[in-house]
């Protein structure tokens, strides 16, 4: 109980707080639920389903601070037919959908700009748009970014869900064994298939030269995606929050508020008593009262939702981690082209390509799939592969070459924990009247002070080796497109920040991810992973989540 007390002596609101009291007398709109969810990505999703499906009577309230973008609430942009015939125009997509979380001031700087024009010195830096005058660009995660829609991230993400190694798990807090099965779930959840690519010519060839290449020891697989292929077998369905909602988004319990933001929290005691949230279009304030609260909204916003209610333990923002991503894109061999000619497996889908197509030079039909391939991390390799071709916010083929005979190879590698290792939020000066720095949004603004290990850069510096050997294997490297590691923060898989653990001194939350010392509080997202991993998260927050939502329903019941 002391080390519970120690780590929370900060846990309370300044002298000014609002309370409820003040709320209702101040006429604002008072809304009762039984749950009430920040954020609308699959983290949030999966709250939302486990609780409507297995609680017969509770009702949940859902805020997202950006706006419903699709007729489905939360799909997945990509399963539009324009960018699946297209997927370089997706690119476009992703990074209209990412706002910046940090600008140092080093970035505004335009040595060539007319003096007669307005500039921003150092001494008033801009600090719009993400724009930060704390920022040292150093120690920047220059690559992060939030999107802010129903559906998060979701909405353009990659879709891979590989299970974690045992070394990427070992920090959790609670065994193994539970752990895999809470995943099988998720796996379901989330409509995970290994298999749907298979029919690709480009897959096939691309996994069978890598086989044939590093031999038995090393066996390069199917890329495990959140995806289904379409009756249509052109297309595909890509999983996105609407996946993991499935039919709770249509129940009567269930109510969507989209352009609205999650102010802070409200807290007595040990219990949250309200949820402050404003109406971004008519800018009214609205209280919600719940029995049980989520925050789900990213390892960015959760922690500064957090932060803004004055709930600030020790760990809050700390033991930060993000992986680091090695990237090229090759063009296949001439000789593995010709081989596709020759081979009486894809005699029948080059004859009638060509048939159609009797000028087109390559033998590989136009909506051929894309290959989505994979060797998995392992002690001597410890970084996670991504072997395909896919839309990113970078890597866009453009012009320069035909999208058949490209394979985009991304490595990513982990990094090692750091306590000092954190994102950090805006307090300003207690002596200065509006001093604190806001994000475009109205809340705390977000620095980054983060740093890698000599033992991270000697790791990346194998993974890089070991990526441009498989590229050599598949072949030439597209011009522009050279082995290069990204900026820091790309890969938009940040975990540890509001950490789940049985020590409240060193951790945010306990093994069912509710705050330590706040009884009807629980966190969902990348930031509840305690451990340092090279493949994607999701699979592993959903696993979280699902833990914590059958304690949520437990607890309602």
């Amino acid at each position: 109980m002391q080390a519970v007390q120690e780590a929370f002596a900060n846990l309370a609101f300044d002298k000014d707080q609002l309370t409820i009291k003040a709320l209702e007398e101040g006429g604002v709109e008072m809304v009762e639920t039984d749950c009430f969810i920040a954020g609308s990505g699959p983290i949030a999703a999966t709250f939302a389903r486990t609780i409507i499906d297995k609680h017969p009577s509770a009702k949940i309230l859902m805020a997202e601070i950006g706006s419903q973008d699709s007729v489905h609430p939360g799909t997945h942009h990509k399963n539009a037919v324009k960018y699946q015939i297209d997927i370089d125009k997706f690119t476009n997509v992703i990074q209209a959908a990412l706002q910046p979380v940090s600008v140092p001031p080093s970035a505004t700087y335009m040595s060539t700009l007319s003096g007669v024009s307005w500039a921003p010195t150092l001494e008033q830096p801009l600090i719009m748009s993400g724009h930060n005058p704390e920022q040292k660009a150093e120690l920047n995660l220059g690559g992060c970014g939030v999107t802010r829609t129903v559906g998060g991230m979701a909405t353009h993400w990659t879709c891979a869900v590989p299970r974690p190694h045992l070394e990427e798990s070992k920090n959790c807090p609670f065994p193994r064994t539970e752990l895999d099965a809470l995943i099988d779930r998720a796996s379901v959840l989330i409509n995970m298939h290994a298999n749907e690519f298979d029919e690709s010519i480009r897959h096939r060839v691309v996994r069978k030269t890598l086989n044939d290449a590093y031999g038995p020891s090393r066996p390069f697989t199917n890329l495990p995606l959140a995806v289904k292929r379409n009756e249509n077998k052109k297309f595909v369905t890509w999983s996105g929050a609407d996946t993991v909602f499935g039919d709770s988004i249509k129940s009567p319990r269930f109510t969507l508020k989209a352009e609205t933001r999650v102010t802070r929290l409200l807290v007595d005691g040990g219990n949250v008593v309200g949820a402050l949230l404003k109406d971004l279009q008519t800018r009214k304030e609205i209280l919600v009262k719940a029995k049980s609260y989520v925050i789900a909204c990213g390892a960015i916003c959760t922690p500064q939702i957090l932060f803004n209610s004055y709930i600030r333990p020790h760990a809050l923002g700390r033991y930060l981690t993000e992986q680091t991503i090695a990237f090229c894109q090759i063009v296949l061999k001439k000789t593995i082209i010709d081989g596709i000619r020759t081979n009486p497996e894809f005699k029948a889908l080059v004859d009638a390509h060509k048939a159609q197509n009797p000028k087109d030079p390559l033998p590989i039909p136009y909506d051929d799939p894309e290959p989505q391939v994979t060797t998995a991390y392992s002690p001597e390799h410890p970084w996670h592969t991504q072997i395909h071709r896919d839309a990113f916010s970078y890597g866009d083929v453009g012009p320069r070459a035909d999208p058949r005979v490209i394979v985009d190879l991304r490595f990513f590698g982990k990094t090692e924990i750091q306590e000092k290792n954190r994102v950090e939020f805006s307090r300003g000066d207690p002596k200065i009247v509006n001093s604190q720095l806001l994000d475009m949004y109205g809340m705390p603004q977000a620095t980054f002070v983060y740093e890698r290990s000599l033992a991270d850069a000697e790791r990346d510096h194998r993974m890089m080796q070991d990526m441009c050997t498989a590229a050599n294997h598949l072949g030439g490297f597209l011009p522009g497109s050279y082995p290069q590691f990204m900026e820091p923060g790309l890969t938009l898989h940040i975990t540890g920040t509001t950490r789940a653990g049985k020590d409240p001194a060193t951790s945010v939350v306990d093994p069912s991810s509710k705050v330590h010392g706040i009884d009807n509080l629980w966190l969902g997202g990348n930031n509840v992973i305690p451990d340092e991993t090279a493949c994607n998260p999701t699979l592993t927050s959903m696993a979280y989540a699902l833990k914590a939502a059958d304690q949520i329903v437990a607890t309602l019941k």
